[in-house]
Formats: structure tokens, C-alpha cells, sequence
């Protein structure tokens, strides 16, 4: 091994005890965040269910700001799913396309709780001096915002179990549907 190698190991060895004695510390401020939270575990196979479930990961982990700008960022995704399965054409602007929602009288009618998502995305994104910094704060924010984008895609992608199928109230959200088999995404564990 030349003397690059060497550094190289000794630099991971340093950063894998690092890292465990950091999960370690935080493992039960972590599963009291997962746990005080109730998440939909089954949704369309859409593009943006996985990073659904990186907000939770992300919250879980305390990295709020980067939650709560995740949360917006589907939030938008499901904001343009709402349009297009809708015959809209959806703009680039969220708050429009929120009120077309709202003026078509879209359901579900979650255009509340897309606001609340919504609420101060420009300074979230553009990291404007007003954000708060605190912790506390930041989780505050971001818990609120990601029950909000739950709740939304509660209400989109509701279903019941019906003889051991899943049968959608809203269908047409449930995309990649054939011959009577949903395509979806499960998320019993994050």
C-alpha cells in the first residue's frame, strides 16, 4: 500500500466511527420523530413517490430546511398530477395552478393545505435572510409542512382495501393502471 492508500483508510476508519457514534447519539431523537408521524404507505408509482419519502427520511434525520424545501418541491409535483389528470394545462406558476384547481373545483379539495406548503417557498428557495435558522423552529416548520403534503396525498391517493384489492376513490390519479393491476409504490418502511 503506498502512503495515499494509507491516508485514504485511516480517513474512512475515522469517519465510519465518527458516523456511528453520531446515529448512535441521535437514535432516539430520530424514532421519536419517525414515530410521531402518520404517512399514507401506499401510493401511485408516480416520479416524485420516492422523494415523497425522502422528506420523511430527511425530517426524521433533523435535516429540516432541506425538508421543508423538498415538501414544496412535491407539493408542486402533485400540483401539476392534479392538472394534467384534470385536462389543465398546467403553468409554471404554483399559485396559479392552484387556483385552477380551486376555480374547477378539483377534487380532493386540498388547495388549502397546498398553500400551507407552499407558504414562503421563495424565501425557503432563495435562503433569504428571514428563514429561521433555530432548530426548533426549522423542525417546527418542517413538521407542519410535511403533515400537510401527507394529508394531501391522503386525500389524492385515498383507497380501501376491497376483497384484497386496493380500490382507489380517485383512479384517474392512479396512473400505470392495466388490466385491472395498479402500478404503485410501497412505503411500509423509510
Amino acid at each position: 500500500m503506498d502512503k495515499e492508500e494509507v491516508l485514504r483508510a485511516i480517513k474512512r476508519a475515522e469517519l465510519k466511527r465518527s458516523l456511528e457514534a453520531r446515529d448512535k447519539s441521535t437514535i432516539e431523537e430520530r424514532l421519536t420523530r419517525y414515530i410521531e408521524l402518520n404517512f399514507i404507505t401506499i401510493t401511485p408509482n408516480e416520479h416524485f413517490a420516492s422523494i415523497s419519502v425522502e422528506c420523511i427520511e430527511l425530517y426524521r434525520d433533523g435535516y429540516f430546511f432541506a425538508c421543508i424545501a423538498l415538501c414544496q418541491a412535491v407539493a408542486e409535483a402533485l400540483v401539476r398530477l392534479l392538472c394534467v389528470k384534470n385536462n389543465c394545462r398546467p403553468t409554471k406558476v404554483f399559485e396559479k395552478n392552484v387556483e385552477t384547481i380551486a376555480r374547477r373545483k378539483i377534487e380532493p379539495n386540498c388547495c388549502e393545505l397546498l398553500k400551507e406548503i407552499w407558504k414562503d417557498r421563495d424565501d425557503y428557495h432563495h435562503l433569504r435572510p428571514k428563514v429561521p435558522t433555530e432548530k426548533a423552529k426549522l423542525q417546527s416548520i418542517a413538521k407542519s409542512k410535511l403533515i400537510a403534503l401527507h394529508k394531501v396525498e391522503s386525500e389524492v391517493f385515498a383507497f380501501e382495501i376491497v376483497n384484497g384489492t386496493i380500490k382507489p376513490k380517485y383512479p384517474k390519479y392512479w396512473s400505470g393502471t392495466q388490466d385491472g393491476l395498479l402500478n404503485v409504490f410501497l412505503r411500509f418502511e423509510v
